[in-house]
């Protein structure tokens, strides 16, 4: 019989202290969010969960928790985890996965929707759609830290091949 490794919990966000209040205008809302992430000027950090350091995931997981008050599934990827070992994090997306809808291709996204791109320095990258200005995503990249950018900065900056996804109920699932 082969004894196994446990697998390490899945880490819990810890969020920032002194967070914008939330005032029930979505747009208003975001901005304000967004503005006070680049002001703190957040590092990123593979598998990092918070307070001063995300990774595009837990970022991710962060602002759909505060903005939408969404229970976003977290992904197990170990701090300062080698790139070439994200494949084993990868196995761990199934419950975020069932957590959102695929938009049909030409489908405009929304307010709040989940984004998958790829980079040519992180092939799996995240974020979060907002209904900004024209439209941007919101996502902490390794270069950048926390920004917010529109679709033709993202091209600009190597972001290709965006895919939107609609949060969905458990209860849909």
């Amino acid at each position: 019989m082969q004894a196994t490794t446990p697998r390490p919990a899945v880490p819990e966000i810890v969020m920032p202290v002194s967070l914008p209040a939330l005032t029930g205008n979505p747009k208003a809302d975001a901005a304000a969010l967004c503005d006070s992430l680049m002001l703190r000027r957040l590092r990123w950090r593979l598998g990092a969960c918070g307070p001063d350091a995300f990774d595009c995931w837990s970022s991710m997981v962060l602002l759909q928790k505060h903005l939408f008050g969404r229970d976003v599934a977290m992904v197990r990827i170990a701090e300062g985890v080698p790139r070439a070992a994200l494949a084993e994090a990868f196995a761990t997306f199934e419950p975020a996965i069932l957590q959102w809808r695929s938009r049909e291709r030409g489908e405009e996204p929304r307010h709040g929707d989940g984004v998958l791109m790829s980079h040519k320095d992180a092939p799996h990258h995240c974020g979060v759609w907002l209904d900004l200005d024209r439209g941007v995503v919101a996502h902490m990249a390794e270069h950048g830290g926390f920004s917010v950018d529109d679709r033709q900065a993202l091209r600009l900056t190597g972001y290709t091949h965006l895919r939107f996804f609609e949060w969905r109920a458990v209860a849909d699932v």
